[in-house]
Parts: structure tokens; sequence; C-alpha cells
């Protein structure tokens, strides 16, 4: 594994992006600092990828861990009803959750109740993660 978000944060968005529940396509998922049309009344997710803290593994900090958070949104139109929604955010936790896969290493995945956003409801996948290296 290498010391670098760039590689980490195209990990995680491969993953989600390999691995759609039905009824998504690429088009449908907004990525960092991406183009993107928000779906009128459909279903859509947004991933971010934010890095956090980073500590040295060892005596003179050449070997690094650094730690962060993956969110996916799950919007659905509001009045939709959740059921369907926390089934998909339920499949989206089980690609992550304690998965290694190239320079990430996942560990919990959870969903979180955001709720109405302006005409959407929100269900949020957060995910733990760590990369390390030189």
């Amino acid at each position: 594994m290498q010391d670098n978000f760039g590689l980490t944060q195209s990990d995680l968005i491969k993953r989600l992006l390999q691995n759609l529940p039905s009824g998504y396509d690429a088009s449908r998922v907004k990525l960092p600092n991406s183009k993107f049309t928000t779906p009128s009344n459909e279903k859509w997710l947004r991933i971010t990828v934010i890095p956090g803290a980073k500590n040295n593994v060892q005596a003179g900090g050449g070997y690094k861990r650094s730690f962060g958070i993956c969110v996916i949104d799950c919007f659905y139109p509001l009045g939709s009803g959740d059921q369907a929604q926390l089934a998909e955010t339920k499949l989206i936790e089980d690609i992550y959750q304690n998965q290694e896969f190239n320079n990430t290493k996942c560990q919990e995945a959870y969903t979180t109740n955001i709720g109405e956003d302006g005409s959407w409801y929100n269900q949020q996948v957060n995910i733990n993660f760590y990369y390390e290296g030189q």
C-alpha cells in the first residue's frame, strides 16, 4: 500500500461503481468535483471521501497510517418510503464493511438517517477506512 489519498479515493469510488445496487448506473452517482445533473424525481447517490488524521507507524515517521471516512448519500424522492432505500444502504454497507482492496482497508460501515433534504430523503452510509505506506 502507498501513503496516497488519491489512490484510496479512487479505490473507494471504483468499489461503489462496480457494485451499484439495482436501478443505478454511473450517471446516477455524483462523484467528487465532477459535473452532475441531479435526476428529477429518481433515486441517486453521492460519494464523498474525507481524509483524516495521519499517524506515524514507525519511529522516524517513514511509514504512515492515514484514516478517513467515505460518505455515500442515498437520495430518494420525498414520500417514496424508506424500506427500499434502507435495503440499498445495507447492500452498500456490505461491499465495504471489513474489506481490503487495492490501497484501502475498510472497517465499520453504518447507515445514518439524515432525513429530509429539500425534495429528497437522505440515508447516509459512512465507511471508516485507512491506508498506509511510505
